[in-house]
């Protein structure tokens, strides 16, 4: 099971790209576990974190040759366009319940608090709402709302502002992490041209497709 050092910023942390800031010294979280793989390319994905007494930030860079972003509504059917994923147990435990991100190029996303064992119906998930979502701030490489592929596609990067509080108000927990603090987690690379390029942090040991495993997250341990 892998582990990941999530850094802890003194200094104001830049919604960008980049490395700079705090960034720069933020470990990096390969995502490149083909889990279901067969054939064709293996695109590079590498996802970042970082948290300060106010908030949890993600950084992803994404290899891309083919860059998708179509869908425009909250909690739509983000898992279409090109994406990446962060999934997290604050909580971890027996039965313990799971934070679901999902963000395309263009930012829009779906954010969901989820039960063990959901089903596709929706069955045990409960979504962010609008008025919190809005507290959710996100910065992409990409301009406009919707993206269509060209032929110089290459790569394109999120960064995302998790404030604690909103995602306290999701879960019903207190989550303010401090040093030593442990949670469960994995970050996923989806909307991808098959099932071959597919691909998580830590990996997943299921026969079909399942990013909804958190039985098979790694650990996420602040700093």
């Amino acid at each position: 099971m892998k582990s990941y050092t999530v850094r802890r910023a003194e200094e104001t942390i830049p919604l960008t790209g980049a490395a700079e800031g705090p960034w720069t010294g933020a470990e990096v979280a390969v995502i490149d576990e083909f889990n279901w793989y067969d054939s064709g390319p293996r695109p590079r994905t590498e996802g970042r974190a970082c948290y300060d007494d106010e908030a949890l930030y993600l950084q992803y860079d994404v290899e891309d040759s083919h860059i998708v972003s179509h869908v425009t509504d909250l909690h739509g059917p983000i898992h279409t366009d090109s994406c990446v994923e962060f999934f997290a147990t604050p909580n971890p435990g027996e039965n313990a319940q799971y934070l679901n991100f999902e963000a395309n190029p263009c930012g829009c996303f779906k954010m969901a608090w989820m039960e063990p064992g959901w089903s596709a119906r929706g069955i045990g998930r409960e979504y962010l709402s609008e008025e919190l979502a809005a507290d959710i701030e996100i910065a992409t490489s990409e301009s406009g709302e919707t993206r269509e592929p060209t032929e110089e596609d290459e790569r394109w990067w999120l960064t995302v502002r998790f404030p604690f509080a909103v995602l306290s108000a999701l879960t019903g927990l207190e989550l303010a992490p401090s040093s030593g603090d442990r949670w469960r987690a994995n970050f996923h690379r989806t909307g991808v041209d098959s099932l071959s390029q597919e691909a998580s942090w830590n990996p997943i040991g299921t026969a079909e497709k399942q990013f909804h495993s958190p039985g098979h997250f790694g650990w996420l341990v602040f700093e």
